[in-house]
């Protein structure tokens, strides 16, 4: 039954990116997932090597724009292989039974020329929360550069359970570039 809602899920999804007409093709090499933590009052990096994102925006019709995003928690990286592979354990994002992070836009709203709110639901070790971000959005006749920087309590989504070493609040940013079609 899963696989069936699944795969009609991604259907509906390919259906809808497929009718616009300034889809995405990700560029790789510019596109990023970063974050920053604090853990013993130490700045921790990291970022996610392994992303996709379905993306259509069109300025004149936000209404018919959109960000996806889907990470595989496995390729978290933080430039330390036991932590890391801690963090794949289920005190942090219990990889075994939640290995990808999503987020499903909803909307988004401009602000101002360049600037604009993206609105939708994440989920995160199987806890789905209603977001906002701010977003900036650079576009050229040739590709489109998302950049949102947003700042997410981990204990909302039961990442990382009551350490008081490690902070409550964790810094993403992500910057997407597509490339128009």
């Amino acid at each position: 039954m899963f696989v069936k809602v699944r795969s009609l899920l991604f259907l509906i999804i390919f259906s809808v990116f497929t009718c616009f007409s300034q889809e995405g093709i990700e560029n790789e090499s510019d596109s990023a997932i970063t974050f920053i933590i604090k853990n013993l009052g130490f700045n921790v990096e990291g970022r996610f090597n392994d992303f996709t994102v379905l993306s259509n925006f069109n300025s004149d019709h936000l209404e018919e724009s959109f960000i996806n995003v889907e990470i595989s928690v496995k390729s978290i990286f933080t430039d330390i292989e036991l932590r890391d592979e801690h963090l794949l354990k289920s005190d942090f994002f219990d990889v075994d039974i939640h290995p990808k992070i999503v987020f499903e836009s909803s909307g988004i709203e401009r602000k101002s020329n360049s600037k604009f709110i993206l609105k939708g639901s994440l989920l995160i070790k199987g806890v789905k929360k209603r977001v906002e971000s701010p977003l900036e959005i650079e576009e050229t006749k040739k590709s489109v550069r998302f950049i949102a920087n947003f700042t997410l309590n981990r204990k909302d989504f039961s990442v990382g359970g009551s350490s008081f070493i490690l902070s409550k609040k964790v810094h993403i940013k992500m910057i997407y570039v597509a490339v128009k079609n």
